[in-house]
């Protein structure tokens, strides 16, 4: 696969993984377990084909560098993204296992900062691609 095509796969899956957590927000909220529970599967599912796209990306391809105008936002953007997304992965990891395992209890104290640290991470990920095509170098 070429840089476009992962690029475009990352992109794609991280967003809709994001949408789809705040569609299971929605579904919570009014009751909806069902597709409460549906929303964040196909979202963690999402989520781990973004992992495999974004790391084939990151091992065949060189880094992108930004070197635009807006260096200390973008680097502000990039760092919190990079602490948040390593603590997202695990934080999400237990979420899902107390919501399929029926630990509602649990689930119910941990998943709200796990939406929230995950839709910041798919937020800034298109932040810094978009900081990348306005600055980019190498």
């Amino acid at each position: 696969m070429g840089y476009d095509v992962l690029t475009f796969l990352s992109l794609t899956t991280i967003g809709l993984s994001g949408i789809l957590i705040l569609s299971g927000l929605f579904f919570i909220k009014t009751g909806r377990k069902e597709l409460h529970k549906k929303a964040m599967i196909s979202a963690s599912v999402l989520a781990l084909l973004f992992l495999i796209f974004y790391g084939l990306k990151y091992f065949l391809y060189p880094p992108k560098y930004y070197e635009g105008p807006y260096k200390g936002i973008y680097l502000f953007v990039l760092i919190s993204h990079s602490i948040l997304a390593a603590v997202n992965l695990p934080l999400a990891a237990v979420t899902v296992f107390f919501g399929i395992t029926g630990r509602y209890s649990k689930h119910r104290k941990v998943a709200p900062i796990t939406a929230v640290v995950w839709i910041y991470v798919a937020v800034t990920g298109w932040i810094i691609f978009a900081f990348l095509q306005m600055g980019e170098v190498g």
